[in-house]
């Protein structure tokens, strides 16, 4: 199978018959200049060929924003870790095949240490800045701060400022941590993630609890800074209606994967973007208990799904839903790609329109279950592609 990670340079344009354009599915050419979708009369690129993408089906590229799946990437077993680079391009690669674009990658910076703690942080910085000029798609950073992890403030601060976080997030893992202590075996899981033993996991717990009355105030710190400095802040699992608005007050705009219907139903209300976990879709309700994604859906509860902890969950989800006749296509592919733009601040992708970055997907959808991603454009460049495909204009293959 052939996939070309990047193209030689880019293409003019991509023409159809079913591309989702902003008026619906239908048969168009979109027109691609400076990496951006152009509906004047501006020269493409000298050399440039017309991607042709005949009778598949082209959408705008998926805008994952939360998917946490890079960790097993760098520790795919307990105190097992590759080195970030390589993993990542293994990554960039999965994310291409299933047709993300635009990655918001949820890195912790938690009080757990170990995978979850500063020094993993820091080389997931240090290898995205490495690798940038070799990725296929956008990579950002989503930061999942511990609320309870105090002493991790300023450094978060530093990140934020310093331009390396996109997106904001407050964790609070905490409470079932606690909950497990006594239960050995299980927190060996989590020590084993945390590269410590048993007993200092243990302490580290209970210093996280210890912390507890300066959470308030440093979390009031921190939305603070990411406000100032533009980025989008989400609080994470909330259990119930009380908790998502005092999340609100502190200005979190977006309930990632609330845990309760009236945690979203208060969300809703309060006009913050809900976010749930594809996966959830995909396998027909939640692995811990959690609302069916579905049924938030039907409901009018759920703006956006991402990823979580596996890539192909949002392509598959968006398209079975369509498929199964709770959203029409347009409405669900809305779900992967211009809500979760829109909820991170990204005024500039997420649909086929003029002006906005021209990014898409070509998908054969002719076994609704298993879709597969054809080719991947991004910033107008064929930067993936499992198949050749021909030049509707007899121009250069950029295939």
């Amino acid at each position: 199978m052939n996939t070309r990670t990047h193209a030689p340079s880019p293409l003019a344009g991509v023409t159809g018959q079913r591309i989702l354009t902003p008026r619906g599915v239908q048969h168009a050419s979109l027109r691609f200049h400076g990496g951006l979708i152009d509906d004047s009369a501006s020269p493409a690129a000298r050399g440039a060929s017309w991607f042709d993408a005949g009778e598949l089906l082209v959408l705008p590229g998926i805008v994952d924003l939360h998917g946490d799946a890079f960790e097993r990437a760098i520790m795919p077993r307990p105190s097992v870790t590759f080195p970030y680079e390589g993993a990542l391009f293994d990554v960039d690669r999965q994310l291409l095949a299933n047709g993300i674009t635009t990655e918001f990658h949820g890195v912790t910076l938690s009080w757990e240490g170990g995978l979850r703690g500063e020094g993993y942080a820091e080389r997931m910085f240090e290898a995205l800045e490495k690798m940038h000029p070799i990725m296929g798609a956008r990579h950002y950073v989503h930061l999942r701060f511990e609320t309870h992890h105090v002493g991790g403030l300023d450094i978060a601060q530093q990140w934020i400022r310093n331009g390396r976080v996109r997106f904001l997030a407050l964790n609070d893992h905490l409470p079932s941590m606690a909950r497990r202590l006594g239960d050995d075996r299980k927190l060996m899981q989590y020590a084993s993630r945390a590269e410590c033993d048993l007993d200092v996991f243990q302490d580290r717990i209970r210093a996280a609890m210890a912390a507890a009355g300066a959470v308030g105030d440093a979390m009031r710190e921190l939305t603070a800074c990411a406000r100032e400095a533009g980025l989008k802040v989400a609080s994470h699992d909330d259990p119930d209606a009380a908790t998502r608005r005092y999340y609100h007050q502190l200005g979190c705009s977006v309930a990632e994967f609330p845990l309760t219907r009236d945690a979203a139903g208060v969300a809703r209300d309060l006009g913050n973007a809900v976010v749930f976990g594809a996966p959830n879709v995909v396998r027909g309700g939640s692995h811990t208990g959690a609302p069916s994604a579905t049924e938030m859906v039907r409901a009018g509860l759920c703006d956006v799904l991402t990823s979580d902890y596996y890539y192909p969950a949002p392509l598959t989800a968006a398209l079975r839903l369509a498929a199964d006749g709770v959203l029409p296509l347009a409405q669900a592919w809305d779900l992967v790609s211009l809500n979760p733009a829109r909820a991170a601040g990204l005024k500039d992708r997420g649909a086929l329109a003029p002006g906005l970055i021209a990014d898409a997907i070509v998908v054969d959808d002719q076994v609704p279950e298993l879709p597969r991603v054809c080719a991947a454009i991004v910033g107008g460049e064929l930067r993936y592609a499992s198949r050749a495909f021909g030049d509707s204009h007899n121009q250069r293959m950029a295939a």
